[in-house]
């Protein structure tokens, strides 16, 4: 009795941090840390029973011994600028959150835990929304410093997009994209009652991934609609990806009739062209920062493929080889790799890239199984409507994965931690035939 007494302690701090994830990221932490120290305590026995750790603490392990032996001399990457302390302060932002993967599973071992996490990552997003459409309509900008800069609300001036509480456009896009699916999981549900509010709340999430102009954004609209979704929604919104895409091209090239490109030009508004000036001819696409980003990437990665350069090495790399440096536009970034497999495996080798990029497609795939693969036979409707929520959870996490093939958004706190969490919960997912943890009782 007294475990699940301090277990039910532990999933309220565990449930009131992500409510409070987006918002408050700092003091979100600290909830985070106190759920985390209760559940270890509670549950280390199982640690080692535990399969799924090996392969993250292999990854761990490879971290600490390439981050080591690039510490010694003879093996120093010897770029002036650079500090090995950036190295050490690195592992930071990867185990722990490795070992967070166990012990949030504790707060995540039902569908209805699972479901009640993602509805209340719905309605913590609530300021997130409220902050985006205060900067886009009224003009009322940041930073905004609570406790003396314990919690910063951005808002940024000048952005060519909405940023709501994030430092970037593209971070609040993907903040976005990982609610549209729990949005429509709810929509989904076979009950009666108003839906009204819920409709109110997609509008909204789907106009402030419209109003980022982030590119990102808007495939992973219709991708996470088209995985979740089947039918004729499904076909509609397929519809609309397809016209969307054509007058895309049609703005943008010269491959069909003038009219036709002058409709689409008016059609569509100036912003969200210039974000996708990329596809006008095949000179601009290779000219592009992104593009030539990823060749330096990939030829860096030939020179160090074991060790790597270690973490924040990429802008002085980059600079060296080609005089340009960090940030020139809102379009031309030099500060990461823009693609997590390269940022990983330039920073710290390809046998760690490609170990944890293995382990996270292996549970995707095992996952999507369980999950996707669901027989309605002889099924409750509390059951079909959970496996709804599961559906929006596997969605939400591989939309965040499929974009970080494109950018990198594991740099800011927040999206680092929903990611792992996310992760957490397809691994008990996988683990639980039965819906429950048979090593540890329910809260």
């Amino acid at each position: 009795m007294s475990t699940i007494s301090n277990l039910k302690t532990g999933n309220l701090l565990f449930r009131s941090g992500v409510f409070l994830l987006v918002s408050a990221p700092a003091l979100s932490a600290i909830l985070f840390f106190f759920s985390i120290l209760i559940s270890s305590y509670k549950n280390y026995k199982n640690f080692l029973l535990d399969k799924w750790n090996y392969p993250f603490f292999l990854a761990s392990l490879i971290l600490i011994i390439t981050v080591s032996v690039s510490s010694l001399e003879q093996f120093s990457n010897k770029i002036d600028g650079w500090s090995n302390y950036l190295n050490w302060v690195s592992l930071f932002n990867w185990i722990p959150l490795f070992y967070c993967i166990w012990a949030f599973k504790q707060y995540l071992n039902s569908s209805k835990s699972r479901k009640i996490i993602l509805l209340i990552l719905l309605s913590g997003s609530v300021p997130l929304i409220i902050s985006g459409f205060l900067q886009v309509f009224f003009e009322i900008h940041g930073p905004f410093k609570i406790l003396n800069g314990l919690i910063i609300w951005f808002q940024r001036e000048g952005e060519p997009g909405l940023t709501g509480l994030f430092n970037n456009r593209n971070y609040a896009s993907l903040w976005f994209t990982i609610l549209w699916p729990i949005c429509l999981a709810i929509l989904s549900q076979r009950k009666n009652g108003s839906k009204l509010f819920i409709y109110i709340f997609s509008i909204s999430v789907i106009s402030s991934i419209y109003l980022t102009f982030s590119r990102n954004g808007l495939i992973n609209l219709f991708l996470s609609s088209l995985i979740f979704l089947k039918g004729s929604f499904s076909s509609i919104l397929l519809i609309l990806l397809i016209l969307f895409i054509t007058l895309l091209i049609a703005a943008k090239t010269n491959i069909f009739p003038i009219s036709f490109k002058e409709l689409a030009i008016n059609i569509l508004p100036p912003k969200l062209l210039s974000r996708f000036s990329i596809i006008e001819n095949l000179e601009v696409f290779t000219s592009n920062a992104r593009f030539s980003i990823w060749l330096s990437a990939l030829d860096f990665i030939k020179e160090r493929p074991f060790l790597g350069w270690g973490a924040a090495s990429f802008p002085i790399l980059y600079q060296m080889k080609n005089d340009t440096c960090c940030y020139t536009s809102y379009l031309q970034w030099y500060g990461h790799t823009h693609n997590i497999q390269l940022e990983m495996a330039l920073n710290y080798g390809l046998p760690f890239s490609f170990l944890v990029n293995t382990i996270l497609i292996l549970i995707f795939y095992k996952s999507f199984k369980k999950i996707f693969i669901f027989e309605r036979k002889d099924k409750s409707l509390e059951e079909i409507n959970l496996n709804k929520f599961d559906k929006a959870w596997w969605t939400s996490s591989f939309t965040f994965f499929f974009s970080q093939l494109f950018d990198i958004h594991f740099y800011d706190l927040r999206l680092n931690i929903i990611f792992w969490i996310l992760i957490s919960g397809l691994i008990i997912k996988i683990q639980n035939h039965n819906q429950k943890n048979p090593n540890s009782p329910e809260v």
